[in-house]
């Protein structure tokens, strides 16, 4: 709906999904519980070297009036030289050192990675409105979702460190890099990180998947408690 409206100032086709931040307030189970309301809007475009990249913020409200979750999307629109300086912002992060707690695990991407959450009915998430639309439009190459990037490091995240990491409270931000080919193999990597807040010192997680074999990044993400 957001996509087709007259007002909406981008074309739908040729956006790409760059970053997104969630934030889950309460357990997902409480959206069993009983009706919940659905809002989507658009927060900002803004203008930037590689095109114009546009803000939808997706939220749902439970039958009470608090908020459950929210989830900031943005979108890139890129013009002719994303390209290039997509594949030098990529080399840089790749390079960057991370620390000695770092635990990694090597997959396998199957061809059919990312269908499921196409054409799983059973799940009603944004994600799923986005990638059948973006097929209307005619885009149909084989590579994997975000939202399948996303969802394979935080199961392999619950795997290893325990289902409380990514309980909520909690917050989660994901940056996507180059997209992913499928079939093939990604190496996921994440460590736990401590920042400073104020007098005392807060703990999370970062989380990074590549290709298998070479500095190529899919994605950069972290982990932390509200």
């Amino acid at each position: 709906m957001v996509f087709t409206d007259g007002n909406f100032r981008l074309s739908p086709a040729g956006l790409v999904r760059v970053h997104q931040s969630l934030k889950t307030l309460q357990p997902v189970d409480e959206l069993k519980k009983g009706p919940f309301m659905l809002e989507v809007r658009v927060l900002e475009y803004r203008q930037i070297d590689a095109g114009v990249e546009v803000d939808i913020c997706l939220c749902a409200t439970a039958r009470t009036g608090c908020l459950v979750w929210e989830s900031v999307l943005t979108l890139l629109s890129k013009n002719k030289a994303t390209r290039c300086l997509h594949n030098n912002e990529n080399q840089s992060r790749a390079d960057e050192p991370v620390p000695d707690n770092l635990k990694q695990v090597e997959l396998r991407v199957p061809r059919t990675a990312g269908l499921q959450w196409e054409w799983s009915f059973s799940d009603f998430s944004p994600y799923r409105l986005l990638s059948l639309s973006a097929r209307l439009f005619g885009f149909r190459s084989k590579t994997s979702t975000s939202l399948w990037m996303l969802s394979v490091c935080l199961a392999e995240i619950e795997k290893h460190k325990g289902v409380e990491v990514i309980t909520a409270p909690v917050n989660i931000t994901a940056q996507f890099q180059e997209t992913l080919s499928v079939p093939g193999r990604v190496t996921i990597k994440f460590w736990e990180t401590t920042k400073d807040v104020g007098l005392s010192s807060a703990r999370g997680l970062s989380f990074h998947m590549q290709q298998h074999g070479s500095n190529i990044s899919h994605m950069m993400g972290s982990i932390s408690r509200s």
